[in-house]
């Protein structure tokens, strides 16, 4: 609001101060230049007028009006001529401001004055307004009888060619003058100013004031002004003019009143005409002069620029003729395709072709330049040696001013650079670096592309999920230079393979995408997969070492399981996990049994996160008998899940899943704990030297070992030793023998624990790893047991690895006794232990202490025991 009247109070006080110097202007005129005080021989207030609304627009009308009234009010004319001057005078810049903006025409190009156009539209607005308004003021006077209808003709060309000149000379020395002009006292330019300035003076006071007449004579001296006139407009431009003009009129006005100079004598003969003719004359002359030589020199400047830009680009130009013959090129061209520009004047573009593009190409893009004059673009040209490059190319068509064309030029620039690094980029975006496979990302786009293409063509998609059996093992046991090397030669495998059938993808470290598209509904898929599992089994020979490789695959079609990219990667991975648990080495094809599978699965694993929490796991034991003595020494700790709604689930059903969202450690925890507050009582109670052995999955070795002296420490507040726990591992879990694994053992040992080889003779793990691992018992998987007798081949192994076990100072424990033949046969080869069905199932903790408390033994079929087993 405060703003809003700050700029009302200006616009008043620019409006006041408009009126009062009006006022003055038109006083000074009247009194010294009218011809009975009623007609000027120019009229600057007109010109003063027009500038200002120019300038500051409609709303300063009123100061026009209130300065017309004061001028003529101060001239002691009435008030009805008065009103009739302040509607004329008022009314001739408001009609030449209201042309100039109904013809659409810029104010601030009027305002400037820079080329011949504004002024030319400023004369015609002039012209215009001062017609109109000069009617009104003559027609006025003559209507209250202020001026005789005798002298009516005369008067309205004198007042019009007054009005016109004092828009004409005025307008433009108040629009131009209003900025002052740089430059003029500047150097040695200030004796040129001061030169132009003063003899500008002299020479209207010589011609128009008679200055020296005596002295010269009869030499002429009316031209005199037309050479100040030229100076001005060439050295000093718009400000130069505009100020000759002025100064010279103003002499020539008061030699005219005192009857002296070159006009003396036109006030008695023609009451001023000829010298408002002639000055009207010189100034519209003198500034179209002035701005024709402005835009002469703007446009040398420009060619001046454009040259400059010509021979200094960057960017190489070729200019043609209408015979597309080359006229001129530009050093830049040189230095991009190293043709001298001798070498290609009068030839034609086509010197660069280097034949890679086809004759459609070209057809098209002249087409183009033919319809819109021009054309812009990629393209291949060849340097003067031979070599390719890559140019952007823009070519514009040069037309003569009847509409023929004159030539076209050219820009290019060479792009080969860009073009290699966007390339680089877009590879490394889009392909594997290892491999040199299309990655994740490429793989996801074309295979939406194919989805949508089958779905038109109404044919199907297969996407073949190829997961690598036991890779990071072989990683992490051999290295990753290694693996490196072996899933280069698997995609090699992978790429000879598919050549031509898909499209081959890594998705991740050991997961391969292959995609095959337009299949019918016979397309033997199955037939490639099994090409894919025989070439992914042949050994692969890494420098010194031979590698056994298997996959798991997966195969999910398209429309018939899924619809979209993600469904169908969903498939195939389940499709892909079915064959891991089925064995590895094969593959599967998606079932929707399989996606009721997985949803049950993940259920199961967000029931399983609050089991713990909500007490619903619990602890079996499996007695583990001395078979010299047939004493339990020893139990084997087994979590069991009483799921509230399902019922007891078995190990094989949760710990997988346990595993694969890492609530392993979690459960293993608690299941420590567990065994350990049963062989505190155990050891109080009936046995001194008894034993637990706690299972360790190998996804809880790939957590801190120093997470796990908690367990240590656990074992100390209980007042138990380390051996009262041992810790069973699998031989797979020694086959990622990193060194969390080796110092967790190293950890065990330390701290007096025992470690249990479980599952032993069906791993691949080297018998090397029983001594580095410092390893106590070797534990027979049942799979040698189940079939024991005295002829068997699992007796004959069952025994060299008791004797093996025996040479290295281990125990073995042999799992899976179920007959009392099986006992004896490994009685009688040496086995320390048993476990087995024989014995005892898996029981809570209380039926395992009611075991020892009816003191039960296992020694052979004919000797009697009590107790319900």
């Amino acid at each position: 609001m405060r703003k809003l009247l700050i700029n009302e109070w200006m616009s008043i006080g620019f409006m006041l101060l408009l009126a009062l110097i009006y006022a003055l202007l038109a006083k000074i005129i009247i009194e010294n230049f009218a011809v009975h005080g009623i007609f000027s021989p120019i009229w600057p207030p007109s010109g003063l007028a027009v500038a200002a609304l120019l300038v500051g627009g409609y709303r300063l009308w009123p100061g026009i009006a209130l300065g017309v009234f004061l001028a003529n009010y101060l001239a002691g004319k009435s008030i009805e001529s008065n009103l009739v001057f302040v509607i004329g005078n008022t009314l001739e810049p408001l009609i030449a401001i209201g042309f100039l903006k109904y013809k659409n025409i810029d104010y601030q190009s009027i305002i400037d004055l820079k080329n011949p156009s504004d002024y030319f539209w400023l004369a015609l607005s002039a012209i215009l307004s001062v017609s109109i308004g000069t009617m009104i003021c003559i027609i006025g006077l003559s209507f209250i009888n202020e001026l005789s209808p005798r002298v009516l003709t005369f008067s309205l060309l004198l007042w019009w060619i007054a009005n016109l000149l004092g828009i004409a000379i005025f307008t433009p020395f108040f629009l131009i003058w209003k900025k002052f002009p740089e430059g003029w006292f500047e150097g040695y330019r200030v004796i040129e100013t001061i030169a132009f300035i003063g003899l500008t003076i002299l020479t209207g006071q010589i011609v128009f004031l008679e200055w020296f007449h005596h002295e010269l004579g009869v030499i002429a001296r009316s031209y005199w002004v037309v050479v100040f006139v030229t100076w001005g407009a060439i050295r000093f431009g718009r400000h130069g003019i505009t100020l000759v003009i002025a100064i010279t009129f103003i002499q020539a006005m008061i030699g005219a009143a005192q009857g002296i100079g070159f006009f003396g004598r036109d006030l008695q003969d023609s009451g001023l005409l000829n010298m408002q003719l002639s000055f009207l004359v010189v100034s519209v002359l003198g500034l179209l002069l002035t701005l024709t030589i402005y835009e002469l020199r703007k446009s040398q400047t420009e060619m001046k620029l454009a040259s400059l830009v010509y021979h200094k680009s960057s960017e190489a130009m070729i200019v043609t003729d209408a015979n597309k013959c080359i006229i001129s090129v530009n050093p830049a061209f040189t230095e991009v395709t190293g043709y001298q520009a001798i070498e290609v004047i009068g030839k034609t573009p086509k010197i660069l072709s280097a034949g890679i593009h086809n004759k459609e190409f070209y057809q098209t893009m002249w087409q183009s330049i033919n319809v819109t004059g021009k054309w812009q673009g990629e393209i291949q040209n060849r340097r003067k040696n031979g070599e390719l490059f890559t140019e952007i190319l823009s070519i514009n068509t040069l037309y003569n001013s009847d509409g023929t064309i004159q030539g076209w030029v050219g820009l290019f620039s060479d792009i080969s650079d860009r073009k290699k690094k966007e390339e680089l980029i877009w590879r490394q975006a889009n392909y594997d670096q290892l491999t040199g496979l299309p990655n994740r990302r490429m793989v996801y786009e074309r295979l939406n592309e194919e989805i949508k293409k089958c779905q038109l063509e109404k044919k199907q998609l297969a996407l073949i999920l190829i997961n690598l059996d036991r890779f990071r093992e072989i990683n992490d046991t051999l290295g990753h230079q290694y693996g490196d090397q072996l899933l280069k030669e698997v995609s090699r495998r992978l790429t000879a393979f598919s050549h031509e059938k898909g499209m081959l993808g890594r998705l991740g470290s050991d997961e391969f995408a292959f995609i095959l598209s337009g299949l019918n509904e016979t397309s033997p898929v199955g037939y490639s997969v099994n090409s894919i599992l025989e070439q992914l089994a042949i050994p692969y020979h890494l420098e010194n070492e031979i590698t056994y490789l298997t996959a798991s695959i997966g195969i999910a079609l398209s429309p018939v399981d899924a619809g979209d990219v993600t469904t169908l990667l969903k498939c195939a991975n389940h499709a892909m996990q079915t064959a891991k648990r089925e064995g590895r080495n094969c593959f599967c094809h998606f079932t929707h049994s399989m996606q009721e599978i997985a949803n049950a699965r993940l259920r199961l694993a967000n029931d399983l996160r609050y089991a713990v929490k909500n007490e619903e796991l619990i602890v079996h034991y499996q007695p583990i008998v001395d078979l010299s003595t047939g004493n339990i020494r020893k139990a084997e700790a087994l979590a069991r899940w009483q799921h509230p709604k399902k019922g007891i689930i078995s190990p094989d059903k949760f710990i997988p899943i346990a595993e694969e969202t890492g609530l392993i450690v979690e459960i293993g925890d608690w299941v420590f704990r567990q065994a350990a507050a049963q062989v505190q009582h155990c050891r109080a109670n009936y046995n001194l030297s008894f034993q637990i052995s706690v299972n360790k999955s190998p996804f809880q070795f790939k957590v801190d070992s120093n997470k796990y002296r908690p367990w240590f420490e656990h074992l100390k507040k209980l007042g138990l030793p380390g051996e009262s726990i041992v810790i069973e591992i699998t031989e797979n879990s020694m086959m990622e023998a990193n060194n969390n694994i080796y110092n967790y053992l190293l950890m065990l040992r330390d701290n007096g624990m025992q470690v249990a080889l479980d599952d032993f003779g069906t791993g691949y793990s080297s018998l090397a790893y029983l001594k580095k691992f410092d390893i106590d018992y070797i534990k027979i998987d049942k799979s040698f047991v189940q079939n024991l007798s005295s002829d068997s081949d699992d007796l004959t192994l069952c025994e060299a690895m008791i004797v093996m076990a025996h040479k290295l100072n281990l125990k073995v424990i042999a799992e899976g006794i179920e007959t009392w033949n099986q006992l004896q046969l490994l009685k009688d080869i040496g086995c320390d232990f048993g476990q087995g069905y024989l014995f005892s199932k898996p029981i809570p903790a209380t039926e395992l202490n009611k075991l020892f408390e009816e003191k039960i033994t296992f020694l052979s079929k004919e000797k009697n025991y009590s107790g319900n087993l």
